[in-house]
C-alpha cells in the first residue's frame, strides 16, 4: 500500500515537471489535471513534502501551489516551522504568470500561511510580511485590484501591529477593481474571488490601521466604503464599524456626520437603535464630561468586548478640546481656571498641558502668560490659508481623476456587447407592455 501511495505521488510529479512550460495549454491541463486530483493529493499528505522537495518552485509554481494548498487543507506537517520557511521562500520567488494561473489555491495558500504566522508568533508575523505583499502583488491583474490577499496582509500587520508598514500599502496605490475568479465552477467558493466579507474586512481593517497612524480623517473614509455597501442582512464587521465611525466622528468632528443617503435601510436602522456609542454621542453634544465619563464606567464590558475604550477615552479628551475651540472663537482672552471650569478639567495644569498640545498640533493658536496664568487667543496665520489651497487643488485633483475614470467606465459598460443586447431585450419587453396596456398610467 505505501508502494500505491509512492507510485501515485510520484505520477503526479511527474505531470508537474511535464506540463510546467510556458505553453498556455500546458499550463491549463496541469491545472485541470490537479484540481481533478485534490482529493488523492489531501488522502496523500504525509507524502507531500517529500513532492515538493522535488519540485523547483519557479519553474514548477502551479504544481507547488497545489500541492501546499491540499497539505495546508489537511492541516498535516511533518516540521511546522520548516513549511513555513518553504512558504515564506515560495512566495517571494514564485513564476507571476503561473501564481496569476494558480490564483485559486495560491490565495488559500496564502491565507493559511498567514494563520500560521499568527500561531507561531511574533517573529513569524515579521517574517510572513514580505511573502504576503509579494504574492499580493502577483496575483494583481493591476496595482489597483483587490484581491483576499490583501486582507490577510493587513490582518497580520494589526496583530504585530506595524501600523506603517501596512500603511505604505495603502499609500501605494487606490483601489478601482475587485479580483474575480475565471476558474470553471461556482466561482463564488473560489478563495481567489473577493466575497463580501473579504471586502467589508479590507475596508475595516484599513481603517484600524489609520487609526493606529493617527490619521483618523483617512480612517473615517474607509469605514463608510464599509459602511455604505449595499445590504440585505446586517454584517458584524458593519455593526462594528459603525461604532468606531460614531467614536471617530465625535473625536475629530464633535458631532457625528449623518450617513450618506445611499446607505442600505438595514444599516439605518441600526445606526438608531439603542447602543453605548448613541450614549456617548449625546454626552458630548450635550457637554457633560461627568456624564460621559459614566458612561465608559457603566459600559466599559461591552465597550473593551468591542476594543474601543481607548478610542471612547479620547472622545472624552476631545469634548474638552471640542470646547477650549468653541471658547477661541467667543473670547479674547481667558485665565486658566476659567478655562478649568468651561471644558471641565480637574485643575489648571490640566489646563496647561492640553493647551500647550492643542497650540503645538495648529489647532488653536494662542499664547499662555505664566505670570497671571492668563491665556490670550489669536487669530489663526495666514499661512494656513496657503496650506489649505495646496490641500484644496490636491482634492480637485484627485476628483478630476475620479470624475475621468467614472467616464471611462461607464463608456466601457455602455459600449459592451451584454449590455447593448440586454437592453435592446428590456425595450422591446417595454414596448410590448406599453402597448397592451389599456388604462391610464397616471390613475394608477
Amino acid at each position: 500500500q505505501r508502494g500505491a501511495v509512492a507510485g501515485e505521488m510520484d505520477s503526479i510529479v511527474h505531470q508537474i515537471h511535464t506540463l510546467s512550460t510556458q505553453n498556455e495549454s500546458d499550463l491549463k491541463k496541469l491545472k485541470d489535471f490537479l484540481r481533478h486530483e485534490q482529493e488523492t493529493l489531501k488522502a496523500n499528505a504525509s507524502q507531500i513534502d517529500q513532492a515538493l522537495q522535488a519540485l523547483d518552485p519557479v519553474q514548477c509554481t502551479l504544481g507547488t501551489a497545489f500541492l501546499l494548498q491540499a497539505q495546508l487543507s489537511a492541516g498535516f506537517f511533518s516540521n511546522q516551522r520548516a513549511t513555513f520557511a518553504f512558504i515564506c521562500n515560495f512566495l517571494q520567488v514564485a513564476d507571476g504568470q503561473q501564481a496569476k494561473k494558480a490564483a485559486s489555491p495560491m490565495t488559500a495558500v496564502c491565507k493559511s500561511f498567514a494563520q500560521l504566522a499568527i500561531d507561531l508568533g511574533q517573529g513569524a508575523m515579521l517574517r510572513s510580511l514580505k511573502p504576503l505583499r509579494s504574492a499580493l502583488e502577483k496575483l494583481q491583474d493591476t496595482p489597483e485590484t483587490l484581491t483576499p490577499v490583501h486582507m490577510e496582509f493587513l490582518r497580520v500587520c494589526l496583530k504585530v501591529k506595524v501600523y506603517h508598514i501596512a500603511a505604505q500599502l495603502l499609500d501605494h496605490s487606490a483601489i478601482y477593481d475587485i479580483a474575480v475568479s475565471t476558474g470553471s465552477g461556482n466561482s463564488s467558493n473560489s478563495p481567489a474571488q473577493v466575497t463580501p466579507q473579504s471586502f467589508l474586512s479590507f475596508f475595516y481593517y484599513a481603517a484600524l490601521v489609520r487609526i493606529g497612524t493617527r490619521e483618523y480623517g483617512k480612517a473615517i473614509q474607509l469605514l463608510l466604503v464599509a459602511l455604505t455597501c449595499p445590504a440585505s442582512c446586517l454584517s458584524a464587521i458593519q455593526a462594528d464599524a459603525y461604532k468606531k465611525y460614531v467614536l471617530l466622528c465625535l473625536k475629530v468632528h464633535g458631532d457625528v456626520k449623518p450617513l450618506p443617503v445611499y446607505t442600505s435601510h438595514i444599516l439605518q436602522r441600526y445606526s438608531k437603535s439603542s447602543s453605548y456609542v448613541l450614549e456617548i454621542a449625546e454626552a458630548f453634544k450635550s457637554a457633560d464630561a461627568a456624564e460621559l465619563q459614566r458612561i465608559l464606567e457603566e459600559k466599559q464590558p461591552a465597550i473593551e468586548a468591542d476594543a474601543n475604550m481607548g478610542l471612547a477615552k479620547q472622545v472624552l479628551s476631545s469634548m474638552q478640546r471640542h470646547k477650549i475651540l468653541t471658547l477661541t472663537q467667543t473670547y479674547l482672552t481667558l485665565s486658566l481656571a476659567e478655562i478649568c471650569a468651561e471644558a471641565g478639567l480637574a485643575g489648571t495644569t490640566e489646563a496647561e498641558e492640553m493647551l500647550f498640545d492643542m497650540i503645538s498640533e495648529g489647532e488653536i493658536k494662542a499664547k499662555i502668560d505664566q505670570k497671571t496664568g492668563n491665556v490670550s487667543f489669536e487669530d489663526a496665520d495666514e499661512n494656513l490659508d496657503v496650506v489649505m489651497m495646496q490641500k484644496l487643488e490636491d482634492k480637485l485633483s484627485k476628483i478630476m481623476e475620479i470624475s475621468q475614470r467614472i467616464s471611462w467606465f461607464e463608456q466601457e459598460v455602455v459600449t459592451s456587447e451584454s449590455y447593448v443586447r440586454k437592453t435592446s431585450l428590456l425595450d422591446m419587453s417595454a414596448e410590448r407592455q406599453v402597448g397592451a396596456m389599456s388604462y391610464d398610467v397616471m390613475d394608477m
